[in-house]
């Protein structure tokens, strides 16, 4: 390696040179990354270089400077290792299914066409919080868009942030507003979207022109599309499929999550599944036969009652559901009836466009009617100001102005992202929900509003009066409720309540009412910011008995600390019901869940709603208890739009209209919907989890992923050089009271791609189990992912590099060492091809290449650990050959055995993807012949208004044989996998002791010969023992012990024990750990095991077992010559 000042800002090896005049050469050279580089330079320029070089490549650098950078390399490419990396990394459990999806279905995918149709409360976001995390790290995804309802994207935003440190912008109207030129799309590499906004014309174009790695859409089956009937069969689609269709064009990866892939409809279903690829999913036949394939690559669903946990066990609890009937007092319902009138008159039907928003403020105006006096009080008075306002103003305007301010008046404004017949109340957030109640009307004149006003003042006022009449029906119901045996729990301190409406005002209402009660009460809703949220519910798990929520709040709380719920206000939307009660009966909870319903059953609504909950618990057996969970299909596939049906009949609410609508809720047959999933595939499309497969995959995970304790050392070490100050705090977590400029700064890439940093950190920790305990709740998580670390490495790469450290050799000293010997560390790659032709890594680690008398082998990527830094020792610095020899050695090795694997990999993966693209081709292209022919016999027979179809026919076989073409060569790009760069790290000159015959180095220098003995005792042990054992010590993976030992027990649980196995040839004696192996103890506790073997050569060795060495073994000291433990022969006996 050579320095060329003013050429080059690192040193590059020259790989060749020419003399292209006199005095001056052109070197072809190349750089630590591997990347090839030329340059001239004159013969002095040379010589200097060659004199300056030769002193540089014999001086040592510092080895806490080259294993800090190794180890940034390390952990940087940890994924090669751990196959759930991402899982290691976040601040999630990952559950059998979750891993199963994201591992086996997903992540495997170069080219990722994927619905994950998982029932309600599976942890979909989880899942693909994962898969970016995982496509992040391996630098496969930069750019990510996730299209949700706009009432998710907060919660998105916080889900990505909280477990997988990742920073999303949340991209709305205000912030394209603010964008001074350009594309707020391509600004930001993470972002969130509400659909309904972002399908906007004056918003897709932008979007539809920027180029994603990922896509995610949450609620997929909100972009629907269906086949007009007749002879051409034209495709009508949503703007929101119109939407999705276009950015899948532009992204490498789709995801789309549901959990109602199909609402009973075959031919929507099949449109829906055409969003992944029209052409494999054109007929409902291809998508019944896709589908239905086992391991099919499109589509994956699992029921809740198929999921289970590490051990076997059901992952839910059961859950009970009860209806909480009242009845309104005559004077309440005389104000339903007044009201219910009143919005009949002005917000009845309403045509065109103007209908959907006048609809909308219909509903959300009758719903504020049943959910509280209070409430409807409220809306009315303030509709009445507003409206009264609107009035006032448009006296004062002119004809034309009037009659365009009007018309406004039954419109939503762009930024409410409800603007058009595809938005429901669903899609509403409270902000949006306040507007249609207050400032949403049909009228036409200026009089029609002034009229209006009049009613509303009389209805605010008779509101009033039946509020000073005393306490209302439906809240006394809620005082009995309370007071009932079912809610015992509450009362005595052992249970939490969370109670549902759907409006601010009740919230405060009912948080007054309880509190005078005498109950603790916290409340969470639209109004509060992530931060406060989490406050809220760290309140509310330490100190309060009772939280009150709103629907859009809900969406983003976990609770599954409680298991008490009442809805006091019921959705119109039955689905609804499913993601609140999943709120508290969800994974993580223990405890069997009750679940109160509040309906008044003397209004119309409230009888249709009891009528619903009758019938949906009079079908719980035949759908195996799985009513709430696919209660949307049930009514798809029965032809009962519930919400809808509730709106119709309030629209004209005679007895015999409310008895029609509870008879079409009566005909509700649950096996239509059994029925419809065998007809599709749906049924066949069912998984159930494999969870050998990902017992296997966690084995390997928990015992090669990256320990915390070596990550939060690295920081701590690497904060220590950058002068960035953590303080650990007296419960063990860590504090940084400021984070310089320089570590937030956009001038780093890892701010710009990930985020900038807090400028403090009060709690952090590295460990998931601290933050998961109620106390640091609101700790943060750091990890080799989070801003802070990210910014930190970086920022010491630089250091480093400008420090000369990567490439330099630094010495250290090896206890077991008794001649010098070299350890030259490598990172490589392999590299792929996306669909577009653009390179991209597929695969990356750092290897560690042992160069002693033997010649060269491979050692453990975290060998540095098993070292111990030697600054003052001068070890011997390689020469140039010495490095290429052994760089070439990787690439013969190790880098093409990894190509090849890799290789076969993604070949599978595409030949199987053009497998089902050919046949789904195959299909498509004979029923547009049999079309062109049934066509062509009309057109023979004189018919001629057939001739466009058959011509139109033609056009399609064509068209349909030019995309196969197209699509085939695009995957087999997808199987293009080659050897990337190798760069040198750097190299450590290896030392043996100065004074070999130390105890501490002895006890550290195991015999082979003794060592091999004992393990074969350990391995005779377990076997005897009905263990299954395997040995993991020639792994190199840095797992700190020697066997790994299972047993199934009954229930198909299993158990693991980790063996450390240290052999003796005396009777007696000290044994030491190397610092691997003492964490590997610490993180296992009592599954970790260290077999002591005394007299491992004798027929009758003596064999000491100890569970949970690091907290049972006394008087174990570090050792300060090495990096390692020593444990005194009486510790060990004491075991015996």
């Amino acid at each position: 390696m050579i320095f060329l000042a003013g050429h080059f800002a690192q040193p590059v090896r020259v790989e060749d040179y020419e003399e292209i005049a006199e005095g001056v050469y052109l070197l072809r050279v190349r750089h630590s990354s591997g990347a090839p580089d030329e340059t001239q330079v004159t013969a002095d320029e040379l010589s200097a270089a060659i004199a300056s070089s030769a002193s540089v490549e014999n001086a040592l650098v510092s080895p806490a400077d080259l294993f800090l950078w190794v180890e940034s390399q390390r952990i940087r490419l940890a994924f090669a290792h751990d196959p759930l990396f991402a899982v290691s990394l976040s601040g999630v459990r990952g559950l059998p299914h979750q891993i199963e999806a994201v591992y086996r279905h997903m992540l495997p995918q170069p080219r990722l066409r994927f619905v994950l149709a998982d029932d309600p409360g599976a942890g979909k976001t989880i899942m693909s919080g994962l898969l970016l995390k995982e496509l992040r790290l391996r630098a496969a995804v930069e750019r990510c868009l996730i299209l949700c309802p706009a009432p998710l994207t907060t919660q998105w935003q916080d889900e990505m942030m909280d477990k997988f440190d990742e920073q999303f912008e949340i991209i709305n109207s205000e912030r394209t507003h603010r964008q001074l030129g350009g594309n707020a799309w391509e600004r930001y590499s993470l972002a969130i979207a509400s659909i309904d906004f972002a399908k906007q014309e004056s918003v897709r174009g932008d979007l539809l022109r920027t180029e994603w790695d990922l896509v995610i859409v949450d609620e997929a089956h909100k972009a629907s599309a269906f086949t007009k009937r007749g002879r051409d069969e034209s495709i009508v689609k949503t703007k929101r499929y119109t939407l999705v269709e276009g950015v899948a064009q532009r992204s490498e990866r789709l995801l789309l999550l549901t959990a109602t892939p199909h609402s009973g409809d075959e031919d929507r279903f099949t449109r829906f599944l055409g969003l992944l690829d029209p052409d494999q999913f054109s007929t409902a036949d291809l998508v019944k036969r896709q589908i239905g394939i086992p391991d099919n690559p499109f589509f994956l669903r699992r029921q809740k009652e198929d999921l289970r946990d590490e051990r076997g066990g059901d992952l839910f609890v059961p859950r009970h559901v009860r209806t909480q009937p009242f009845e309104l007092s005559k004077q309440e319902r005389n104000l339903y009836l007044a009201v219910t009138e009143y919005v009949n008159t002005y917000l009845g039907n309403t045509p065109g466009r103007r209908g959907n928003a006048v609809a909308l403020a219909r509903t959300v105006l009758q719903r504020r009617l049943a959910s509280s006096i209070g409430a409807i009080h409220s809306s009315l008075v303030k509709r009445a100001n507003r409206l009264e306002e609107v009035a006032d103003s448009l006296e004062k305007m002119t004809a034309s102005e009037r009659r365009r301010r009007l018309d406004s008046l039954a419109r939503i404004p762009a930024e409410a992202s409800i603007d058009d017949a595809e938005s429901g109340t669903d899609d509403i957030d409270e902000d949006s929900d306040d507007y249609l109640a207050t400032q949403v009307s049909g009228a036409t004149q200026i009089a029609d509003l002034r009229a209006e006003v009049t009613s509303l003042r009389q209805l605010a006022k008779n509101a009033e009066g039946v509020m000073g009449l005393g306490e209302e029906r439906k809240l006394a119901a809620l005082r009995r409720c309370l007071e009932g045996a079912a809610l015992a729990e509450l009362r005595d301190g052992r249970g939490k309540l969370l109670i549902f409406t759907e409006h601010r005002d009740t919230l405060s209402y009912l948080e007054r009412h309880l509190q005078n009660w005498g109950y603790s009460v916290c409340s969470i809703h639209g109004g509060l910011h992530a931060a406060a949220r989490k406050k809220v519910q760290h309140d509310f798990r330490a100190n309060k008995q009772i939280c009150l929520a709103t629907e859009a709040a809900g969406e983003g709380i976990n609770l599954q600390f409680c298991h008490l719920m009442i809805n006091y206000d019921l959705p119109w939307n039955p689905v609804r019901l499913e993601q609140r009660m999943g709120r508290v009966h969800r994974i993580g909870q223990t405890t069997e869940c009750w679940v109160f319903n509040f309906c008044a059953v003397n209004t119309v609504e409230g009888q249709l709603l009891e009528r619903l909950h009758r019938k949906l618990a009079d079908m719980a057996g035949d759908l195996g208890g799985r009513v709430y969970d696919v209660i949307g299909e049930l009514l798809a596939i029965n032809g009962v739009d519930f919400e809808r049906l509730v709106r119709d009949t309030l629209a004209n609410p005679t007895s015999a209209n409310t008895r029609r609508a509870m008879e079409e809720i009566g005909r509700i047959d649950p096996e239509k919907l059994k029925e419809y999933e065998q007809a599709t595939g749906i049924a066949l499309a069912r998984k159930y989890v494999d969870v050998e497969w990902v017992r296997g995959q966690s084995f390997l995970s928990e015992e090669r992923r990256l320990m915390p304790e070596y990550v939060e050392s690295f920081f701590l070490a690497a904060a220590e050089r950058e002068k960035l100050r953590v303080e650990r705090r007296a419960d063990t977590l860590l504090r940084v009271e400021h984070v310089p400029i320089a570590l937030r700064s956009d001038d780093l890439a890892s701010v710009r791609q990930r985020g900038r940093s807090e400028a403090e950190y009060r709690k952090l920790t590295f460990r998931k189990e601290q933050r998961d305990k109620v106390e640091h709740e609101d700790a943060t998580l750091c990890s080799p992912g989070h801003p802070l670390f990210a910014a930190l490495t970086e920022r010491l790469g630089q250091d480093l590099a400008n420090a000369g450290v990567p490439q330099a050799t630094a010495t250290f000293v090896d206890p077991a060492a008794t001649e010098p010997y070299l350890i030259h560390l490598f990172a490589y790659e392999v590299v792929g091809e996306s669909t577009h032709g653009r390179p991209e890594a597929v695969y990356a680690e750092v290897v560690a290449v042992i160069a002693d008398g033997n010649g060269l082998q491979q050692g453990p990527a975290d060998v540095l650990h098993t070292l111990t830094p030697a600054p003052n020792h001068q070890g011997s610095v390689p020469t140039t050959d010495e490095v290429k020899t052994a760089t070439d050695w990787v690439r013969a090795r190790v880098q093409m055995a990894r190509t090849g694997v890799e290789r076969t990999n993604r070949r599978a993966q595409a030949d199987m993807s053009a497998e089902y693209l050919t046949n789904a081709i195959a299909a498509q292209e004979r029923r547009l012949q049999d079309r062109w022919l049934a066509y062509d016999e009309k057109v023979a027979a004189g018919d001629d208004s057939y001739r466009l179809l058959r011509d139109n026919a033609e056009r399609g076989l064509v068209e349909l044989k030019r995309r196969s073409s197209t699509k085939l060569e695009t995957l087999g790009r997808l199987g293009v996998v080659r050897p990337g760069k190798v760069t040198h790290l750097g190299t450590a000159s290896v030392m043996p002791p100065i004074v070999p015959e130390d105890p501490d180095f002895e006890v550290m220098r195991p015999s082979k010969e003794v060592e091999d003995a004992a393990i074969e005792v350990a391995m005779a042990y377990e076997r005897q023992h009905g263990w299954d054992p395997e040995y993991v010590g020639d792994v190199h993976d840095g797992s700190g012990f020697d066997i790994r030992s299972t047993r199934t027990v009954d229930g198909g649980a299993v158990h693991v024990r980790r063996i450390e196995v240290k052999g003796r040839s005396s009777v007696s004696g000290d044994v030491g750990l190397y610092r691997t192996e003492w964490f590997a103890a610490q993180r296992w506790g009592e599954g970790f095991w260290l077999y002591v073997i005394y007299d491992a050569l004798a027929a009758d060795p003596n064999l000491i077992r100890i569970q949970n060495p690091y907290t049972n073994l006394l008087n174990v000291a570090a050792i300060s010559q090495v990096t390692g433990y020593r444990v005194p022969a009486s510790s060990i006996r004491a075991h015996s």
